[in-house]
């Protein structure tokens, strides 16, 4: 496969021999005549902004549906605030793509911002609702092939559902209400095909001291919720796990690319 940049440049991504490498091979025979629909946040210099500016975005994108933020609340990272605006946004998502672009700097403007799949250190490509229809089932069985040790060019795919982790919804301080959280934890069922290339390693464990007061919190509930969603365990180790299906020799070209406003328009097989 061949990643375009709009300056004309291209970058080889070359597939794993894997089921799910098959999957986006299949995946982009129908995606590589569409323009790769991206967005400044795809790119990992966008999260370099200060909180007042991404405060600011905050409040532009909620302008666009019609949502009154409280800059005073959001520039304090008042947690208890950013989940009322997650439950307007759970209400709400499927009025449009609008909805989807607040909820991501919604996310941006939190202090314990978790984001799973490393925005900070990763180039997104992502289709969207362009690609609702190739949506599939994820096997199961894949994920025994998942690791959370990330190496820069890496091609890779992690949990992307409407919701929230544990881990996620741990760290956004929501309640310790178990119908709350069965509406909200999801666990990864639902295949998409976005790629993530990893710009530099990733450790997807590296706060261990955080990841221990999670567990101490979370045996408390995730019997319930195994049983909510029929599944046999739902680890730490699970949360965090990514799928890595290919593999880019250069990505420092990548990050060169990005820094010089280049940005992906097509994926070709």
């Amino acid at each position: 496969m061949q990643i375009i940049f709009s300056n004309g440049t291209t970058i080889d991504l070359v597939l794993d021999d894997t089921p799910l490498a098959v999957f986006y091979q299949q995946s982009y025979k129908h995606l590589q005549n569409i323009t790769v629909p991206f967005k400044d946040w795809d790119s990992p210099f966008y999260y370099n902004q200060s909180l007042p500016q991404l405060v600011d975005k905050l409040t532009m994108y909620a302008q666009k549906i019609n949502v009154k933020i409280d800059q005073e609340r959001s520039l304090s990272q008042d947690q208890d605030y950013f989940n009322s605006l997650h439950i307007v946004y759970e209400n709400n998502w499927s009025k449009g793509p609008d909805w989807a672009d607040f909820h991501r700097h919604l996310h941006m403007c939190e202090k314990n911002y978790v984001n799973e799949t490393m925005s900070h250190n990763t180039l997104k490509i992502d289709y969207y609702e362009k690609a609702g229809l190739l949506e599939k089932p994820i096997d199961a069985q894949w994920l025994k092939h998942a690791k959370s040790n990330i190496t820069a060019g890496d091609v890779f795919i992690c949990w992307h559902e409407l919701g929230k982790t544990p881990y996620t919804y741990w760290s956004n301080g929501e309640p310790n209400d178990i119908a709350r959280m069965q509406q909200v934890i999801k666990p990864w069922t639902k295949l998409r095909p976005q790629i993530f290339i990893a710009l530099e390693n990733i450790d997807l464990q590296k706060n261990p001291k955080t990841i221990a007061e999670f567990e101490s919190w979370w045996q408390h509930y995730s019997a319930d919720l195994c049983r909510h969603w029929n599944i046999s365990s739902w680890t730490s180790s699970d949360i965090f796990q990514c799928l890595v299906f290919g593999k880019v020799q250069d990505p420092d070209k990548i990050i060169m690319l990005l820094k010089n406003n280049a940005k992906p328009v097509r994926v070709l097989l």
